[in-house]
């Protein structure tokens, strides 16, 4: 299976399978709308000003609490939709009702693996703020530029960790894997061979996302251009909650479907 084949059976399964995309929805679409109740409408900038009105802070802050508790919870609505998305790729079936198990299952797992991958962003991106700050009070044009490449080096290398272990969590779910075992298992998929499969993989959902994005954008803004503010939040709420559920399936049952390939490929000696 190649890498536009393991987009279109991600599109696949997401189509045949729109009790799983509703559940995503109906989570996303509560996100959503709690958003919508607690954040102000737009409001017309006033005269003379250059901004729009501050935000408040307790509003701020009951956003930032509720968004945490939102990626907490999508751990849990990531561990069930990908146990259901290996089951239909290995079995071309899925029983919804061991969506909740499944959550339970690989939600510590996939929080372990989140908050490595996290760490090496941060630690890369400390790195390289760290190599630049050190050199900016020397006011050497030299020393600025290599300390700018060596940053830029690091930053990249960062990249690079992050996509040799992007099929941890599905490394995680089909394998059975523990968290470390995930990771090693995702860093022997995507070596020098298929890294840049994997990339090109990665790079194609992307723009499928946005394209798609874009039109459903623009779509969903010639709805509600004539409705009041909150009408065409609430709108506009309702088709990026089904939008983000949909792709989101195809994403994971794309990847997922990969992994697989590439362990296949590995396994042969490919």
């Amino acid at each position: 299976m190649c890498t536009v084949d393991s987009i279109k059976k991600g599109f696949v399964v997401a189509t045949k399978n729109p009790a799983l995309i509703m559940v995503l929805f109906i989570f996303n679409l509560i996100w959503n709308m709690i958003n919508v109740a607690i954040m102000p409408a737009p409001a017309a900038t006033a005269p003379g000003a250059t901004t729009p009105p501050a935000v408040p802070p307790e509003t701020a802050l009951l956003t930032f609490m509720i968004t945490i508790a939102f990626v907490l919870l999508s751990i849990f609505m990531q561990g069930g939709s990908l146990g259901l998305v290996r089951d239909y790729v290995k079995g071309n079936k899925m029983s919804l009702g061991k969506f909740a198990s499944y959550g339970l299952k690989y939600y510590l797992r996939l929080l372990g693996v989140g908050v490595i991958i996290i760490l090496m962003i941060v630690i890369a991106a400390l790195i390289a703020g760290l190599i630049v700050a050190a050199v900016a009070p020397l006011n050497n044009v030299v020393a600025t530029v290599i300390a700018t490449l060596i940053a830029i080096a690091v930053g990249l290398f960062g990249i690079y960790l992050v996509i040799r272990l992007v099929m941890s969590p599905y490394a995680l779910v089909c394998d059975e894997a523990g968290v470390i075992d995930a990771i090693k298992h995702s860093m022997n998929v995507v070596h020098r061979k298929y890294f840049w499969k994997v990339l090109l993989l990665l790079v194609l959902i992307v723009l499928i996302a946005i394209g798609i994005g874009v039109l459903v954008g623009i779509a969903a803004g010639l709805v509600t251009v004539a409705m009041p503010p909150k009408a065409g939040q609430v709108v506009i709420g309702i088709v990026n909650s089904l939008f983000n559920g949909y792709l989101g399936i195809v994403m994971m049952a794309a990847f997922l479907s990969y992994y697989l390939t590439l362990q296949e490929k590995i396994k042969s000696g490919e």
